[in-house]
């Protein structure tokens, strides 16, 4: 990428940010992926709806050089859903300030989305198979997608995951996995003046519960526990019947996921409060993005880039999830946020470093070429 055409992407990233696209609202990601379809076609790619099967959430979309290969040398994944609902961008407008750019979803995550396009218009599209899936709902966990993105993580021979780089301009090497139930219990309600003694309150069961999980975390173990209480009693006048927490886990070893089923299930068969029961649902479930294998020889390209250009590049080791732990459970060699370095993700003031865009650009262009 040429440093004068920083412009014309800027420009470009403003008619992006200026559609809004909450993960809610499907026309509003369809406007993107409209767009998206228009500026694939003025680079000789092709596009294709992704159906999902549901009208809950906005199809996905496929964008490629040769979407019907039998492999992908090199799979992008970004996303083109927000966090803000409609009618937020009319208070916070794109604005431009000595290279700072202020949007609503401007790194995170459509300053990254559009820089795939900039990469791949740059590789010589007649020896490789390129292909860009944009999700239309990664913001609310991708729970439609999975499959769809598994099934090209399978066939790609490494993903390259198109989240925006940390503030420092670090990306990231690993992310944690994650496991959450929810977990019902019920007690005997009762008036709490008149009959207390004829009560059993699933608050208090919950609430132990919640203090006896946070206990396991151990974080030289790689496992921490997060718990809410999601519903606890109808008024202060009655002993709670019901109570329903969700927990989660995120950890960096397989091992944690034996560790946590089995602590949770001795929790849970010694109630505190007799009369109390319960029932769980595991409702989540995603395997960390660590690739012990491949992971090693990345960096190095990475690395060997940097060097010859004289570009920094640092890792982080993430607790948060992408869709870069769908891709690395499918087996594919996944690295993750190569988008531009920016920052405020989810709030008013997000915003991206515009002299980040080209470096970024060409180093991922780069490690490409060395990597097939």
């Amino acid at each position: 990428m040429k440093q004068e055409e920083l412009k014309q992407y800027l420009a470009e990233l403003k008619e992006l940010t200026d559609i809004e696209s909450p993960t809610s609202s499907v026309e509003g990601v369809n406007s993107v992926a409209k767009w998206f379809m228009n500026k694939a076609e003025t680079l000789g790619l092709k596009h294709e709806k992704v159906a999902l099967g549901t009208d809950k959430v906005a199809d996905c979309l496929l964008i490629s050089n040769n979407p019907n290969a039998a492999k992908f040398d090199v799979l992008f994944v970004a996303h083109m859903d927000t966090v803000f609902p409609v009618g937020s961008v009319q208070n916070t407008p794109f604005t431009q300030n000595e290279g700072r750019v202020n949007a609503l979803g401007v790194i995170d995550d459509k300053g990254s989305a559009l820089l795939s396009l900039y990469v791949i218009k740059e590789l010589d599209l007649s020896k490789i198979n390129i292909a860009l899936f944009l999700n239309s709902h990664e913001e609310t966990g991708s729970n439609f997608a999975k499959e769809k993105i598994r099934e090209y993580a399978r066939k790609s021979k490494f993903c390259l995951v198109m989240e925006p780089a940390r503030e420092d301009g670090s990306m990231v090497a690993t992310r944690k996995g994650v496991m959450t139930y929810v977990i019902d219990f019920h007690g005997v309600g009762a008036h709490a003046g008149n009959h207390p003694e004829l009560g059993r309150s699933a608050l208090v069961e919950a609430a132990n519960f919640v203090v006896e999980l946070s206990k396991l975390t151990d974080f030289a173990a790689g496992h921490t526990f997060n718990s809410i209480i999601t519903n606890g009693g109808t008024a202060h006048n009655v002993v709670p019947e019901f109570a329903s927490v969700t927990c989660e886990m995120r950890y960096k070893f397989a091992s944690s996921v034996e560790f946590f089923n089995k602590k949770l299930d001795e929790i849970l068969s010694k109630p505190f409060i007799n009369g109390v029961t319960h029932k769980k649902v595991l409702i989540n479930e995603e395997a960390p993005m660590i690739d012990e294998q491949n992971l090693p020889r990345i960096k190095a390209v990475f690395d060997e880039v940097a060097k010859e250009t004289g570009m920094k590049v640092s890792w982080v080791d993430a607790g948060g999830l992408s869709d870069g732990n769908i891709t690395a459970s499918a087996g594919c060699p996944t690295i993750d946020g190569l988008g531009p370095t920016g920052g405020n993700m989810h709030t008013k003031n997000e915003y991206m470093d515009a002299s980040s865009v080209v470096p970024k650009c060409n180093l991922v262009l780069d490690v490409i070429k060395k990597l097939i």
